[in-house]
């Protein structure tokens, strides 16, 4: 009989504990303080306007559980007609002003923060309303749906109200585009744990069983908050739900779910203006020990898989407008000679900024696309529509997906790009495509550091420390472009980013921003990175300060080695992170690649000791390989 013990008690090792709304640092996990309130997530354009004018007024109710914030902030998508226009906004029967001012910084150029008393403030239902100061005529922005109804319009000056029949022409029926930002702590929130192999007593399972499992957390509950700790396990060394069991909270003692275990700990608060803290989790199970390993590994490049809670939806290979896609405009034509999964990104991305003749221009029927490739592309190849960074990173994302390469869009400053997927650096990469207004030039590139590409935020990080001396812009601009492609200059764009969470709108459009870029981003879809220069906005509720939530492992396997009842046997489990996952492939030292399954014997022998192994999508493009080469103990 042995014993696993594996305990979280530093920033490092909660690192690899996942949770959106919780935040962990040296003093352990809480629950994330400031709370964006919504009924909407901004999946509307420009033109779904509300009027603010005389005696048409706009009313927004909020329902808050709890209510003990240590300050408020009200953040409505506003515009005005006029510079100076005031408009009135009555807080639970309590006025205040406001005056536009068209001189706004970039971040602000629609959302307009107005802190609100606390004192103004209750549990329950709060009511806001929007009313126009003299002739000033307001806009805020509608999303159509039916639910929750906390959205009405008046048009004798408050004296009645509809919920329905609201915005231009009464032609809407959804929620004002208007946030509530709350200085306290999430109610509830939980944190994950990664995967735990429990038989990994050493580098090497041993063959055996777990049996009585412990999991107790060192905590700090303030009165009104609460932890509860959950488990989970299985035969996979990823949860997978036709094979592990549900979560069960943990009991004093109990036995152990599976090989493969997960824990859970929910934090919650019945008091806003505290939160409960872990400040450590040990585990330890018994482990029968039929047979100690009779190998060890002596090298490896095995990395552990690092996962997001912020889940991708990627575009699937069987979609059929993507295939379309890919077939119409012959994107295996285009990426043909590359050698390269990195060269075929360049291929592609070059392509992709030739199909504007004149970008930037609205069109003969002046209209601003979706995110659909499809339809831009149809649209451009015949000058009828708008063409700008938006659209060129769109085509990108999907032309590349639809190619079986991983490629998100990734936004910042007034411009939107594309981060990709290298296996070759084994690294995501930043890449503009639509950087070059110049149709004549057509520039596109990434940033090298000493030769290496760079992801978004090792170019904001650059941005952040000012440490622009060893990037370069890759190619070398034109001539006729050098003045606005200075590494300073095009870096500063990275002084905030995030990523759209999805590539796959050739099957279906929403959720998301129609019409991105035609004014302020509203979507409350993307994630921000955060950091102490870039500290979170009140009307996004979507922000992170760990690189694993935006940076998870792609197209990469983990193998798990066990040993076996025979002396020179193995048995090899495997785990995947791959979009479009097809098989495994497996080869020795001097092997070629052969399909493999996810679990499998090694029958070791002197001469090779190695085994290497990669992942291989649907469009038959492989993944970063993982291996190790082990040797007898003792």
């Amino acid at each position: 009989m042995a014993q696993f013990t594996q305990i979280w008690d530093s920033p490092s090792t909660f690192a690899s504990c996942v949770g959106k709304g919780v935040v962990s640092s040296i003093d352990g996990i809480v629950l994330r303080r400031g709370v964006t309130v919504a009924d909407e997530i901004g999946n509307c354009n420009i033109r779904d306007q509300e009027q603010i004018v005389g005696l048409r007024q706009a009313k927004k109710t909020f329902f808050i559980r709890e209510m003990d914030a240590a300050r408020a902030v009200l953040c409505p998508y506003l515009d005005c007609d006029r510079d100076d226009g005031e408009l009135d906004i009555i807080v639970n029967g309590h006025p205040s002003r406001i005056r536009w001012r068209a001189d706004r910084p970039y971040w602000e150029d629609r959302w307009t923060p107005v802190e609100i008393s606390v004192e103004q403030m209750r549990p329950g239902t709060n009511e806001f309303v929007f009313r126009a100061v003299g002739d000033a005529q307001w806009t805020l922005l509608i999303e159509n749906g039916r639910q929750p109804d906390r959205s009405a319009v008046s048009e004798d000056g408050g004296q009645t109200w509809r919920s329905e029949d609201l915005g231009v022409n009464n032609r809407a029926d959804g929620e004002y585009m208007v946030r509530l930002w709350l200085d306290q702590h999430e109610s509830a929130a939980d944190c994950c744990s990664e995967p735990i192999d429990l038989l990994a007593i050493s580098d090497v399972a041993v063959e055996g069983s777990p049996g009585v499992l412990s999991l107790t957390a060192e905590a700090e509950t303030p009165s009104g908050s609460y932890i509860t700790l959950f488990v989970r396990g299985g035969s996979t060394p990823s949860y997978d739900p036709s094979d592990w069991t549900a979560w069960s909270p943990v009991e004093e003692e109990m036995p152990a779910p599976g090989r493969f275990i997960q824990w859970r700990a929910l934090l919650e608060s019945d008091a806003p203006s505290v939160s409960p803290r872990i400040k450590a989790v040990r585990l330890t199970a018994e482990i029968d020990v039929r047979k100690e390993p009779a190998f060890s590994v002596a090298e490896a490049h095995n990395p552990d898989l690092a996962r997001s809670p912020y889940r991708f939806a990627h575009m699937t290979a069987d979609d059929e407008r993507g295939q379309m896609l890919r077939d119409r405009w012959k994107l295996n034509d285009v990426v043909r000679d590359a050698t390269t999964d990195f060269d075929r990104f360049l291929h592609l991305r070059q392509w992709v900024r030739g199909q504007w003749e004149d970008g930037w221009n609205m069109g003969e029927i002046n209209f601003c696309p979706p995110w659909d490739a499809p339809l831009i592309l149809e649209l451009t190849s015949r000058k009828l529509s708008l063409g700008m960074c938006t659209h060129y990173a769109t085509v990108m994302s999907q032309c590349s997906a639809a190619l079986g390469l991983v490629t998100r869009t990734q936004i910042m400053r007034s411009h939107c790009i594309n981060e990709v997927w290298s296996g070759d650096h084994d690294k995501w990469v930043a890449m503009d495509v639509g950087g070059d207004t110049n149709d004549e030039t057509k520039f596109t590139y990434h940033f090298e550091r000493e030769g290496t590409p760079l992801s978004a935020l090792e170019c904001h990080q650059a941005w952040v420390d000012e440490d622009y001396d060893d990037v370069e812009i890759v190619p070398r601009p034109p001539t006729a472009t050098d003045d606005r492609f200075e590494v300073a200059k095009r870096l500063q764009l990275f002084e905030r980013f995030m990523i759209s969470l999805r590539n796959d709108e050739t099957t279906t459009m929403g959720p998301g921003e129609p019409e991105h870029g035609k004014g302020s981003y509203h979507y409350d879809g993307y994630l921000f990175w955060e950091d102490e220069k870039t500290e979170p906005f009140p009307w996004f509720s979507k922000h992170t300060s760990r690189s694993h939530d935006l940076y998870g492992s792609v197209n990469r396997t983990r193998i798990h080695l066990k040993q076996t009842e025979e002396q020179n046997r193995l048995h090899v489990t495997l785990d995947v992170e791959m979009p479009n996952f097809s098989h495994f492939e497996r080869r020795g030292s001097a092997d070629p690649w052969t399909t493999c399954e996810s679990n499998f014997a090694w029958n070791i022998n002197d001469g090779d000791r190695r085994i290497e192994i990669r992942s291989v999508n649907t469009f038959g493009r492989p993944g970063s390989s993982s291996w190790v080469r082990v040797e007898p103990v003792g």
